[in-house]
């Protein structure tokens, strides 16, 4: 097992990179990628920059460089949907491009059945699990991310409601989960909410993407670690 993790800029990544044990560093196409240990798993990080060409590069290079085997994308978002504040956390069960229009991904490649990513099932039902035990101190919700290439607008809001009735907008989990499910790989996405897409955004996200960052962190921390214990007791199990 050996997983990725991806954040679109330095200020929502590098917390979980700091922590990364015997770290190694590599470049590939401008881009630096972390690998190490975290709680005993192997895992390789990296910033891969703002918007869907920089995101989907980071996952490709993760993918055929490092082979990896799952890939969790985290960071902030902005929130649609009037239920989430800031600094809640939302993990995608699917995800969508609100820019592509629809026959692109349905009548050419990679001719899917409709628009949406589907996230990995048994990564979406660890973090069910790991969320209860973190409701404490966070609110978690579940459901559809959705990806364009810039800051959504006020007058942009209802549209996208009403057309995807999504959590919140981002402008990389698609095409990350794009490239994985082209490669066939299990990807999810973690994303706390640093404002709530409307006339404010630029300026709210500011004021609080290393809180919501490390909300989301703290998330994507949990996951791995019970990855690695789960991949730990199969092997004892096979043994056995």
């Amino acid at each position: 097992m050996r997983i990725g993790v991806l954040g679109p800029a330095e200020r929502e990544i590098m917390p979980f990179i700091n922590k990364i044990l015997n770290k190694k560093i590599r470049e590939h196409a401008m881009l630096k990628f972390y690998s190490g240990i975290y709680e005993d798993v192997e895992v390789v990080s990296a910033f891969c920059g703002v918007c869907k060409v920089n995101a989907a590069i980071a996952t490709q290079i993760l993918i055929s460089k490092f082979e990896v085997t799952h890939i969790v994308l985290t960071g902030v978002a902005g929130a649609l949907n009037r239920e989430l504040g800031i600094g809640d956390t939302v993990v995608s069960n699917e995800v969508a491009y609100h820019d592509v229009a629809n026959g692109i991904l349905t009548e050419y490649h990679p001719w899917m059945k409709d628009i949406y990513f589907r996230s990995d099932v048994e990564l979406l039902n660890i973090c069910e699990d790991i969320s209860k035990d973190l409701s404490g101190t966070s609110k978690f919700h579940f459901g559809r991310i959705i990806t364009g290439e810039a800051f959504v607008e006020r007058n942009e809001r209802e549209g996208l409601i009403e057309n995807f009735n999504p959590l919140c907008v981002d402008m990389e989990s698609a095409s990350v989960a794009h490239t994985c499910y082209v490669n066939n790989i299990p990807f999810i996405v973690i994303r706390s909410m640093s404002d709530n897409a409307d006339e404010n955004a630029l300026e709210t996200f500011e004021s609080n993407i290393e809180m919501a960052a490390l909300n989301s962190t703290k998330l994507v921390e949990k996951l791995i670690k019970k990855l690695g214990e789960t991949e730990h007791s199969n092997k004892f199990d096979t043994k056995a």
